[in-house]
C-alpha cells in the first residue's frame, strides 16, 4: 500500500513538472514596467526597471505544477504584490517559522532539512484567480536546498539561494507588483519590448489595505481556540468536586441557621426568667 501511494505521489510530481514545458512558449497575458517578473518555464526571477532587466536569479517553484487551489501545493500565476518583508538584520541561514526567526541557523544543503531561511517576501494576489495567495502563504524565500534551484522542487513558494534573496531583498518594496507567468524570460522581455502585450493596470494600495485588515483580524484557528477555551468541558471529577463543595456550603448554611435558632431560643428563655424574677 505504501509503495502504491509513493508511485501516485511521484506521478503527480512528474505531471506537475511537465506543466512548465508543455505546449509552445506563448507570450504573457500582460507585462509590468517596474517590478518583478517570475517566469515558470525557465525558472527565472527578473527585476525590471523602466521596462528593462536589471537583475535576474535562478529560482525553484512548485514540483506539483501550476495552480491556485488551496492545499494543492502549486505555484499560482498572475499579478501579485509584495505584502511584507521579513528578516531585516538576520544572519544568512536563519530559520523562519510563521514569518518569525527561530534562532536556528541552517547551513547550505544541510541533510534532512528544508525550512524557510534567510529572508521572507510575502505575496498577495491581485486577481480573482489568485486572491488566496496571501492566506496560502506564498512567499519568495531562501532555502538551504540550493542544489534544487533551477528546477521545480518547492511546495508552492518561490525558492531562492540565500545569497540571491539577500541581494533581492533591498531591491523590492511593499506594494511592488510581482507577476508570475508560464512563459520563459526571453519571451516575456521580448513581449515587453515589442509593446504588443498590454501593461498590467494594478492598484496595490487597495490590496495592501485589505491585507492589513486581514492581518489585524484574528485568524479562524485563533477564533476557534478562543471559543473552545470559553466552553466549559465536562469532567466527572470536577463535577463531583463542585457538588461536594456545594453540599458542604449547604451544610454550613444549615448549621448556621440552627445555631441562630438555638441562640434565639436561649435569649428568649433568659429574658422570660428575668421578667419572672
Amino acid at each position: 500500500m505504501a509503495v502504491a501511494s509513493l508511485q501516485v505521489a511521484c506521478k503527480h510530481r512528474a505531471s506537475g513538472i511537465s506543466e512548465y514545458t508543455a505546449g509552445p512558449d506563448r507570450p504573457p497575458r500582460a507585462v509590468i514596467k517596474d517590478g518583478v517578473a517570475i517566469t515558470l518555464r525557465d525558472q527565472k526571477l527578473t527585476v525590471i526597471r523602466d521596462g528593462r532587466k536589471v537583475k535576474d536569479y535562478d529560482i525553484s517553484t512548485s514540483k506539483f505544477g501550476i495552480g491556485a487551489t488551496r492545499g494543492s501545493c502549486r505555484t499560482p500565476t498572475g499579478v501579485h504584490t509584495v505584502t511584507r518583508k521579513v528578516g531585516e538584520g538576520q544572519p544568512k541561514g536563519m530559520v523562519f517559522k510563521g514569518c518569525r526567526p527561530t534562532g536556528e541557523v541552517v547551513d547550505v544543503n544541510a541533510p534532512g532539512r528544508d525550512p524557510i531561511v534567510t529572508r521572507v517576501i510575502q505575496l498577495t494576489g491581485l486577481e480573482a484567480s489568485n486572491r488566496n495567495s496571501h492566506s496560502r502563504r506564498i512567499y519568495i524565500h531562501g532555502t538551504p536546498e540550493e542544489r534544487t534551484i533551477g528546477r521545480p522542487a518547492s511546495y508552492g513558494c518561490i525558492r531562492m539561494r540565500s545569497n540571491d534573496v539577500l541581494d533581492l531583498y533591498p531591491r523590492v518594496h511593499r506594494g511592488m507588483p510581482v507577476v508570475i507567468e508560464r512563459c520563459s524570460q526571453d519571451v516575456y522581455l521580448r513581449s515587453e519590448r515589442s509593446g504588443t502585450v498590454p501593461l498590467y493596470q494594478i492598484n496595490p494600495e487597495a490590496s495592501l489595505a485589505a491585507d492589513d485588515r486581514e492581518e489585524a483580524a484574528p485568524s479562524r484557528k485563533a477564533r476557534a481556540r478562543k471559543a473552545k477555551a470559553g466552553r466549559k468541558r465536562y469532567s466527572r471529577r470536577n463535577s463531583l468536586r463542585s457538588s461536594r463543595r456545594a453540599m458542604a456550603q449547604n451544610k454550613s448554611k444549615a448549621g448556621k441557621k440552627k445555631m441562630s435558632r438555638s441562640s434565639r431560643r436561649k435569649t428568649a428563655m433568659r429574658s422570660s426568667r428575668r421578667r419572672r424574677g
